[in-house]
């Protein structure tokens, strides 16, 4: 049988267990009437270490947990001034990190041996990539400048932020890609800016542009070049899109259309009407940074760039023509007219165009025919010619007359054969009271009759004494009697 003493000694023996467990097990009950013997010693011993053992058990626990603000820690264990002296390290270590949070990387630990020298470690990792990040934010608000600079006045604000948002942002190395060029040109604007005065050049220039490019923009085209009067547009780049020819197309159309608007805005201020044609190809360019480190911009090269400006220049005001590739890209719905051709430099063959004159499905952006007759003049008019290569002329002036006039064409018969769509610089003899100078551009429109070299061409521009003159001949010489000029003829495609 166990005497009572070794039950004591057995609830000594399992409290210290529990202590070993990592339990604190409440006092041990110690008789009144036990003899103050060893027994009641040990017994009082154990109480004594449960009692300062217990808070520190507790303290450890919510250390453990995080939470530093335990309540004070009483007691002669040498134990009891390691955990404080831990508390109060860890509370130091919570302030330093409270400062690196707040953004001083210059924090440092020298009182925790091996811990110290990781946290520091830490810490300078943090101060590296801070700097990093810091340099990487620059550069990347470096090229947001650039593409705001580049992009902002000249395409919308939508494709501003969606090359803000791409992940690699703007590949200004350059990158091969397929694009619809637009390029537009006045026609007879640098001799109609002759006849203006400075300001009023400027003004007529920066609304005319003002409305292209506001319309230009509504389709999601981006103009890289402006030069003087004439404007390059892309489809397709910098930001790649869906439908780029459609949209070319479409743009097209509605600029012609806001033509309209414009020479009310000029005639309102007594300046005269101008007219617009524009090309249309799609082909591959190469689009980048092109430049060098002090100058560059956002531009394209290529074959299709020349090839456009080449169409462009086959136009006569009012008129959109569009290359082969434009006609595929669009499939279905485009309404197009006379065929073109177009002859370029390195091609073997004629590029045939189309004139394009509306959209099935925008009715409203329909192009107005062009005059389709030409009165004959009673008593044809003598004048002289000559054919125009780019703004020069080298050879002698030819003789020509003028036997039928509409407003803006006329059939003339030339001294000799003239190829199609050659610009021409005709020069009429002077009446009396006139001050402006005799001479008119028309660009050769088609023959009429080769044999008799009878041509039709389009009036491209003309100062307005001359105008007059032509219009007063139309209006008093001879009947409306329809020639050979028949218009265009409206196709639709696919």
């Amino acid at each position: 049988m166990i005497s009572v003493e070794e039950e004591r000694i057995d609830a000594v023996t399992a409290t210290f267990h529990a202590l070993r467990t990592g339990k604190v097990p409440p006092p041990l009950p110690i008789p009144e009437d036990l003899p103050d013997n060893e027994i009641r010693q040990l017994l009082t011993y154990a109480n004594r270490f449960l009692t300062e053992f217990a808070p520190l058990g507790e303290a450890m626990e919510q250390i453990s947990k995080g939470e530093l603000d335990t309540r004070p820690l009483l007691g002669r264990m040498p134990i009891v001034q390691s955990l404080k002296a831990l508390q109060s390290n860890l509370r130091h270590l919570t302030w330093k990190t409270q400062q690196i949070a707040a953004g001083d990387l210059e924090q440092r630990v020298d009182f925790m041996g091996d811990f110290s020298t990781a946290f520091n470690s830490m810490t300078q990792q943090l101060k590296d990539s801070y700097e990093k990040l810091v340099e990487l934010n620059k550069e990347l608000e470096r090229r947001n400048q650039f593409i705001r600079k580049t992009f902002g006045r000249y395409t919308s604000d939508e494709i501003v932020e969606a090359l803000l948002d791409m992940p690699d942002g703007l590949k200004l190395g350059g990158e091969k890609r397929e694009v619809t060029i637009l390029m537009s040109d006045l026609r007879g604007f640098t001799a109609l800016a002759e006849r203006l005065e400075p300001t009023e050049v400027v003004a007529l220039l920066n609304h005319y542009l003002s409305v292209m490019v506001e319309t230009i923009q509504q389709n999601g085209g981006t103009i890289d070049e402006i030069i003087g009067d004439a404007i390059l547009v892309l489809f397709g780049a910098p930001l790649a899109m869906e439908e780029a020819a459609q949209r070319a197309v479409r743009c097209a159309l509605e600029m012609q259309k806001a033509m309209g608007g414009v020479n009310e805005h000029n005639l309102q201020r007594g300046w005269p009407e101008i007219e617009m044609g524009i090309g249309l190809h799609t082909g591959k360019v190469v689009v980048g940074n092109i430049g060098s480190t002090k100058r560059s911009k956002y531009g394209v090269v290529g074959r299709t760039v020349n090839l456009t400006a080449r169409i462009e220049s086959f136009t006569v005001g009012g008129q959109v023509l569009v290359s082969p590739t434009v006609i595929q890209a669009t499939d279905q719905g485009i309404i197009l007219g006379d065929e073109v051709e177009v002859h370029a430099k390195g091609m073997r063959s004629p590029l045939i165009c189309r004139e394009l004159l509306g959209h099935e499905e925008h009715p409203e952006l329909a192009l107005e025919e062009e005059e389709t007759s030409c009165k004959t003049l009673v008593e044809p008019i003598s004048l002289d010619y000559v054919v125009l290569t780019g703004k020069h002329f080298d050879e002698q002036m030819q003789p020509a007359t003028l036997v039928a006039l509409s407003h803006r064409r006329a059939e003339i018969e030339a001294a000799g054969p003239l190829p199609r769509y050659a610009n021409i610089m005709f020069r009429l003899e002077w009446e009396v009271g006139e001050e402006e100078a005799s001479e008119l551009y028309a660009k050769v429109i088609r023959p009429l009759d080769e044999a008799s070299n009878r041509y039709l061409i389009h009036f491209t521009s003309a100062p307005p004494s001359i105008q007059a003159r032509l219009d007063r001949l139309a209006l008093s010489n001879g009947g409306p009697q329809p020639h050979a000029d028949h218009g265009r003829g409206g196709t639709t495609s696919g």
